[in-house]
């Protein structure tokens, strides 16, 4: 049985970007099940992981004053699994207040907008690191001669 086209177009999108970037909310202190749910199918069947080598970080915001650490926290067990190297530093737990945004979505507040821009500065070396150094093959290549 072979997957629904927009399963086969989500895996490609995944395949094709250098690196993925997942800004999410946090439910009930975890992974929104649609975000997991997305994860799961791209990281399926067996030996057709896409997530595999892909260089990510991980960023949200919550009204909480823990922004989405927890989320964070159960995002990072998942993309270890899915071999997926992550950018542990700078983390980013943001608490929502809706005075620092523009309603166009723009970053009202100076300290703000300097820590997100330092956050994608710090994340687009680290794309550029993973992807320097990368080696073929991870486990569940269908081809064992592959793997490192």
């Amino acid at each position: 049985m072979s997957p629904v086209p927009a399963v086969t177009a989500f895996k490609q999108a995944v395949e094709q970007s250098d690196g993925l970037l997942f800004v999410s909310p946090e439910y009930n202190r975890s992974i929104p099940g649609a975000l997991k749910n997305a994860i799961d199918w791209g990281s399926r069947p067996w030996g057709q992981n896409s997530f595999a080598r892909k260089p990510t970080g991980i960023i949200g915001a919550s009204v909480g004053a823990i922004g989405t650490a927890v989320m964070q926290s159960s995002m990072r067990s998942v993309l270890s699994f899915l071999d997926a190297p992550q950018l542990n530093a700078p983390e980013a737990y943001i608490t929502f207040k809706p005075e620092i945004y523009g309603e166009d979505g723009s970053v009202k507040d100076p300290s703000t907008e300097k820590f997100l821009r330092h956050y994608m500065d710090e994340y687009a070396a680290f794309v550029e690191r993973v992807l320097s150094a990368t080696l073929p093959g991870h486990m569940g290549d269908s081809d064992p001669d592959t793997m490192h």
